[in-house]
């Protein structure tokens, strides 16, 4: 291995999901040694819109790819399935090419051909999941991966028993800058994920006009509100730099994607959990239990939902209060992990 790089192939991207733990491991890495890195992108996704500006010095292969349909014998999956064969062809050169320390994903279907394209090159494969049920491309990868880096215990049991053996839980890596942002207190920072949530958007304008006296934050996700705003509402269509929201902020409602949880839990965030309830094998209401485990705060289902209820438990836990403090990064523990499995 050479001295003076370590190298490092990546790929998990799609959504932010799979695409920001991945930056809070390679910026740990890059902490310690001097990194390179080669980044697998998915056309038009995130990753390809992110990282030439957050790091512009990783090296990007971008990828035609789209996962197999459902069910499996869907004939559309006939052409899919050459694609994929042939992108395998272009992403082994490319590893060939590179020539890796190792290899890092985190789901998605971008990560199968290029974690297989590592195995069958001699790489070492390290996978990380974040959600507590495991996607078909990490379960898979979980059997020919070096090791498995799970964000919570309740995902263990999902893996093949092959791979249990190799799993650690770690929590989720999260992506981090400095900063907090300027606000008033109290302030509920409301957050549907990236595209927003239509449900949200319509509790939040009906609870903050019954509490003119709590400033709300929310973030539609650029979806267009139907009812009057009240002036207790600030409108975000996205918000980037969601860790300064996090440190500052009184209490948040969320939804329960692998990644909000996490964040939450890292930096300490009173939270009211109202899962997705379209998300695959009900993942979210499993996720926003977590919440509730670590003492944080309150799942409500839709259905359970009414103006005033939200009400209750806001006043309640803003009265309750919030430590302004964060946890140790997951992130850390991989890397060092990594390195000991590696001997560098």
């Amino acid at each position: 291995m050479d001295e003076k790089k370590l190298k490092v192939a990546v790929a998990g991207g799609v959504t932010g999901g799979h695409l920001y733990p991945n930056l809070a491991v390679l910026e740990e890495l890059a902490k310690k040694h001097d990194l390179e890195v080669l980044y697998f992108c998915v056309e038009g996704k995130i990753e390809e819109r992110l990282l030439p500006k957050v790091h512009p010095e990783y090296r990007r292969v971008s990828i035609s790819v789209k996962g197999l349909r459902r069910p499996i014998i869907h004939p559309e999956n006939v052409f899919r399935f050459f694609k994929l064969r042939a992108n395998g062809i272009r992403i082994k050169g490319e590893l060939r090419e590179f020539k890796p320390d190792f290899i890092y994903v985190s789901g998605g279907y971008v990560s199968y051909p290029v974690a297989l394209s590592g195995k069958k090159l001699g790489f070492p494969v390290y996978v990380q999941e974040q959600n507590t049920i495991p996607g078909r491309a990490n379960k898979v990868i979980s059997n020919f991966a070096k090791r498995v880096f799970v964000a919570f215990e309740e995902s263990v049991q999902h893996f093949p028993e092959s791979a249990k053996s190799k799993i650690a839980v770690t929590g989720n890596p999260v992506w981090t800058r400095e900063g907090v942002a300027e606000i008033r207190h109290p302030t509920v920072l409301v957050i549907g994920g990236s595209g927003g949530s239509e449900f949200l958007n319509r509790m939040t304008i009906e609870v903050a006009k019954l509490l003119p006296d709590i400033d709300f934050i929310l973030s539609t996700g650029g979806k267009k509100l139907e009812d009057e705003v009240p002036q207790n509402v600030e409108l975000r269509d996205y918000i980037e730099n969601m860790y300064a929201y996090w440190r500052s902020v009184d209490l948040a409602i969320t939804r329960a994607g692998a990644t909000t949880i996490s964040e939450l839990i890292h930096f300490n965030v009173p939270a009211i959990v109202v899962p997705w309830e379209g998300a695959t094998e009900s993942h979210q209401v499993v996720n926003a239990k977590l919440v509730e485990k670590e003492g944080l705060g309150t799942m409500v289902r839709e259905v359970e939902y009414t103006p005033e209820k939200i009400v209750e438990l806001i006043r309640k836990m803003l009265e309750r209060g919030r430590k302004f403090e964060e946890r140790e990064n997951p992130s850390k523990r991989i890397v060092q992990m990594i390195e000991e499995d590696l001997g560098f």
